[in-house]
């Protein structure tokens, strides 16, 4: 049966925007100096660590990213507040161009413009992507959604909610979605270094191309 609900809620685009994520996760972590630019919860404990070793230059890096992430966030509310359905098209589009500007650095350039252009790409699209089937979702990060498959699961079990076996499942594949990304990026950046972001634009050009089709319905 034919899916007629908006692009932005649809549960395969969560997907495609979870692979997206789990490759920039792993992209600057391995690739750009240990450093989780879409994973503010790592960056803050590192920040904490550093402070605590009296390690400023290490704080410093992790800072930056942290700083970014509340700032797209600030900024992405604010583009839903005048934009409104508009604006996730806008955002994709957006971090599709951001994306490839940085496929074409070469190898020296400095982390921070990695860490700052995923850590803002990030924020946006979390603060703007939340939910798919009536369900709460994210596209960047698994601990909530570890917490959902767990406890829908278990409601599942206990009181035979088919609903709820579902709502583990939605879960469950957004996780394994999330790990490939990390996967394919390793495998990726092996060869390609620097460049290997390139191919985290694949999944959000086919979010993109589904939105240009409903917008011209």
């Amino acid at each position: 049966m034919k899916d007629n609900t908006s692009v932005t809620h649809r549960y395969h685009t969560f997907v495609l925007l979870m692979l997206s994520g789990g490759f920039m996760g792993a992209y600057s972590y391995f690739l750009k100096g240990g450093v989780f630019a879409n994973a503010e919860t790592a960056n803050l404990l590192i920040l904490a660590l550093n402070i605590a070793e009296g390690n400023l230059n290490g704080a410093l890096s992790v800072l930056v990213p942290i700083s970014t992430f509340f700032i797209g966030s600030f900024l992405s509310q604010m583009f839903i507040s005048k934009l409104k359905e508009k604006w996730p098209p806008v955002l994709v589009l957006s971090e599709t161009i951001l994306l490839l500007f940085l496929s074409f650095l070469p190898e020296s350039t400095p982390f921070v413009i990695f860490h700052v252009t995923i850590a803002l790409i990030s924020s946006m699209q979390f603060n703007s992507f939340k939910e798919a089937r009536g369900v709460a979702m994210s596209t960047l990060f698994c601990t909530a959604h570890l917490r959902g498959c767990g406890a829908s699961l278990y409601t599942a079990i206990a009181e035979n909610d088919k609903k709820a076996l579902k709502k583990s499942g939605y879960h469950a594949g957004l996780i394994g979605t999330f790990v490939l990304g990390g996967i394919l990026c390793s495998f990726i950046g092996e060869r390609l270094g620097t460049h290997t972001i390139a191919f985290s634009i694949l999944p959000l050009s086919i979010v993109l191309f589904e939105m240009y089709r409903e917008h011209k319905k």
